[in-house]
């Protein structure tokens, strides 16, 4: 059961990324910037934030059932996992100091950090395809 609650968690966690990367990309001008920033505040609070926190919590419960007799390979999966997850973490908390801000210089600078956090995706899969 455990395990099955992780799987969908990170698995839903990943399929909500894929959707907000979808929607970041899909920003034109001024009021479609806010709109974006306002949803994705929304989906990172409500949604995203959750999923992060059941898995890495159910992935920690996980990992202390094998502990000490951890594979290489199920290592090579916590640390992308995490990597992705602390990235996301930042990524929250950038998204809700960006739709705070009605500076258009900090929502440039806010929106560019959280475009960084893109290049942790590849983690967050390959820890899906690991644990899969």
């Amino acid at each position: 059961m455990l395990l099955k609650l992780h799987i969908i968690a990170s698995s839903a966690w990943l399929g909500l990324v894929a959707a907000e990367a979808v929607i970041e990309l899909s920003t034109r001008d001024r009021t479609t910037r806010r709109f974006v920033a306002n949803v994705h505040k929304v989906l990172d609070l409500y949604f995203e934030g959750p999923l992060v926190a059941i898995s890495l919590f159910t992935g920690s419960l996980l990992l202390v059932r094998v502990w000490p007799d951890v594979s290489t390979l199920l290592m090579v999966k916590v640390v992308a996992a995490l990597i992705a997850a602390v990235s996301n973490i930042f990524c929250i908390r950038w998204v809700v100091a960006r739709a705070a801000t009605d500076v258009d210089s900090e929502f440039v600078r806010w929106a560019r950090k959280i475009s960084m956090t893109g290049y942790s995706i590849p983690f967050g899969i390959a820890a899906l395809v690991l644990g899969i």
